[in-house]
């Protein structure tokens, strides 16, 4: 059985449980309904606003404004100050995720405090609808203990939703013949506790847009005439599901839940690394199996004592298929090849990965309090090809074992927080390396082992009740990924040799509320940015290997930068956002480093002092938005929101080198507009989107170029008790 069918087994017979539960409580009164929303929007304002609060520098997304609209999570955190995510392509493509000038690996991805660093491609930001998520926290730079992680510059926590009784399905479709779908719902016996909680969403697309481009002509190698064509080998299919059984609010546990995630994909690769490499039958696919625990239990044993435990078993297994005999253009013409289109492979990575982190918090008196965190990840690789199954890098080990160890101490007055946390970072990797000193490969086993230790603390003061400040400094380290140290096998070259990255990270900022009572609510916040970091990792692309890439240290790089963001409200009718971003980041390594047999080499770095190309500098968003109660009540609301992200041109390889350089992305401004009515006392929603919607031509990695103009319509069916 499909992994996707037995997920949809499992969530069928959740949900179904969910609605019986509420057929009666649909028919309940207005005003109790009115009552319980005020509470829930009172509830989640206490909890943000007490995020926002905290010491560390925080952005937090309210994902209930969101649930009417198309957004996949990775869309969302796009308009947030610092954040900028840029992607090869259309509905399921692969992305580049930066927060203030840290991309990537540097930047950690949990959900409900549970790592997701190797859960598979199916499983990440832009598959996932903000409909599963109650809020999405964005920690820059310093991070609590409470996380574990040995994030280099920040961390993305998606806070799942955890309403008592609801259900919430919706199915959208749009542009490139795109159809999203989601259904999430919780049951919960208020008698015994028992619970249940399920997510689902399925997304397809044939992503099937227009790009310009120059096609290659196969009988001579030259580049003929810019001309429109249509992408024609770019389909992508997702399916996941998350089921939780168990019972909360009990005398031995907050929750107990015992669960799985099951996901899947498939992937077409169109391109390379540029849009002048085109492929017409690459592929990939990938699929997962997690079973997880979740359990936290206040005043364990004894009293403000607090235990959080989460553990998931990941079992993933990606494919690769290169077996296409034909060479393409971007006119589908074709050419005959010896093998396939690249290299002739059917890779099969299946990986198995531990994780559990443990947290233990103890409040010691009125103002202070302590945490210890443990996370533990233990990763194997397994790899086979049909097509070489005698490959002996197979029978190599590859695998990576990575502990973390967080303490903090924390101090708490009516305007003062203060928090001081050491932490150890413990990295043991095996995998191998070819020693050949001839053309005949041999290839020898490594071991690393790593061990290095981290500090910094945090504090926020209240001058006055609308005037906060913040600062917090961290030295912090990043041990290598699997996908860094091991490679996949195919478009990435493994590298043994990797040094964990060191950085230190400096942020200061104060939030302003301007107005805060009345008809109108105005609020400031800036934070200035500085990040020094050594040994750092990045991708290594060569244009002229569009396929082949290799994760390297590249020495020493700085970031010097600031964000800001106002944000204004009229009587609850209109909203306003603006937010700017500004990332000067540049190479500090004065001169390059290689060994060979012949000794040690040190050539200057013609890079030192510029900036690091391939990286927005300057960045910024705008929303404006309206709320309407045509039918006189306030669940039948009419939203209407406009949004445009602005991204100033850069260059895409070093501008220093050579005259005229004519590698840069452009300068972009897209314009997007939504709008939802919720009918129904709020149960029925129907809503509208277009994106990009002047038809601006835009751009991210190396100029691979993004869908133009699209338009989605979704509908939502909503009830809670």
């Amino acid at each position: 059985m499909h992994i996707w069918k037995l997920g949809a087994l499992v969530l069928l017979a959740s949900i179904t449980s969910v609605h019986a539960q509420h057929r009666q409580d649909t028919i309940a009164s207005d005003t109790l309904k009115r009552k319980n929303v005020e509470e829930v929007r009172v509830d989640g304002n206490v909890t943000l606003k007490n995020l926002k609060e905290q010491a560390y520098n925080i952005n937090v997304i309210d994902a209930k404004m969101l649930y009417n609209s198309s957004l996949d999570i990775n869309q969302a955190l796009n308009r947030t100050t610092g954040v900028r995510i840029r992607e090869d392509g259309g509905l399921g493509s692969a992305f580049n995720f930066s927060l203030n000038g840290f991309t990537g690996r540097q930047v950690k991805f949990f959900m409900d405090g549970l790592p997701m660093d190797n859960f598979g491609s199916s499983l990440t930001l832009n598959n996932l609808p903000t409909t599963m998520a109650e809020r999405i926290e964005i920690y820059k730079g310093v991070l609590p203990v409470s996380l574990g992680a040995d994030a280099l510059g920040g961390a993305v926590n998606i806070v799942t939703r955890k309403n008592a009784n609801y259900l919430d399905a919706s199915y959208g479709f749009g542009s490139f013949n795109t159809h999203k779908a989601s259904v999430n719902g919780a049951y919960t016996n208020a008698a015994n506790g028992f619970t249940v909680r399920a997510n689902a969403f399925y997304n397809y697309s044939d992503n099937n847009y227009r790009v310009r481009v120059r096609p290659v002509d196969l009988t001579t190698g030259q580049l003929m005439e810019e001309q429109t064509v249509r992408r024609f080998h770019d389909s992508y299919q997702s399916i996941g599901a998350q089921v939780d059984v168990g019972v909360t609010d009990r005398s031995y546990a907050d929750h107990l839940l015992f669960g799985a995630i099951l996901s899947e994909n498939d992937r077409d690769i169109q391109t390379g690394v540029t849009m002048q490499q085109v492929f017409g039958g690459r592929t990939s696919n990938s699929n997962s199996i997690i079973p997880t625990l979740k359990y936290k239990k206040t005043d364990l044993f004894v009293e403000n004592l607090d235990l959080t435990l989460f553990s998931a078993y990941n079992i993933t297994t990606n494919n690769f298929i290169d077996t296409t005999r034909l060479r393409y253009n971007w006119l589908q013409e074709t050419v005959p090849t010896t093998a396939a289109e690249v290299f002739r492979s059917q890779l099969k990575n299946r990986d198995k990965e531990l994780l559990t982190t443990a947290n233990l918090a103890y409040q010691l008196d009125q103002h202070q309090s302590l945490s210890l965190n443990y996370l533990l990840t233990d990763f194997r690789r397994q790899s086979s090809d049909v097509e070489n199954p005698n490959d002996p890098t197979f029978l190599m080990p590859q695998g990576l074992r990575k502990q973390n160890l967080g303490l903090a101490w924390q101090t708490t007055y009516e305007r003062f927080t203060a928090t001081a946390f050491g932490k150890l970072f413990l990295l043991d990797a095996k995998s191998f390396e070819n020693v050949s000193r001839n053309n005949v490969p041999e290839y020898a086993p490594t071991n690393i082992s790593r061990t290095n230790g981290g500090y910094g603390a945090a504090i926020s003061y209240f001058f006055r009740d609308d005037l906060q400040a913040k600062a917090s400094y961290e030295r912090t380290y990043r041990l290598p990924e699997a996908i860094e140290l091991l490679g996949d096998g195919l478009f990435v070259r493994r590298n043994s040799n990797l040094r964990p990255e060191r950085s230190d990270n400096l942020n200061i900022g104060a939030l302003y509320t301007v107005l805060s009572e009345g008809t109108h609510r105005l609020n400031l916040e800036g934070n200035f940015i500085f990040r020094n970091a050594k040994d750092y990792i990045r991708q290594d692309q060569q244009q002229s290997q569009p396929v082949d890439r290799q994760f390297i240290n590249v020495g020493n790089v700085r970031t010097v930068g600031a964000e800001a963001e106002i944000r204004y409200g009229w009587n609850n009718r209109l909203f306003a956002t603006v937010n700017a971003t500004y990332q000067h980041i540049t190479d500090r390594t004065e001169f390059l480093v290689s060994e060979n047999l012949t000794g040690v080499t040190r050539t200057p770095n013609l890079n030192f002092g510029y900036r690091i190309p391939n990286m927005p500098y300057f960045f910024g968003n705008a929303n404006l938005g309206a709320r309407f109660e045509p039918l006189g009540n306030d669940r039948d609301v009419l939203n209407v929101n406009y949004n445009i992200n602005f991204v100033e041109r850069y260059y895409l390889t070093p501008n220093q080198l050579g005259l005229n350089n004519t590698d840069i992305i452009p300068r972009q401004v897209s314009h997007d507009i939504t709008a939802d009515m919720a009918f129904g006392q709020g149960k029925y929603v129907i809503a509208a989107e277009c994106r990009n919607l002047l038809n601006s031509e835009l751009f991210d990695n190396y100029l691979l170029q993004k869908p133009g103009r699209s338009f989605f319509l979704k509908l939502r069916y909503f009830i809670t008790k």
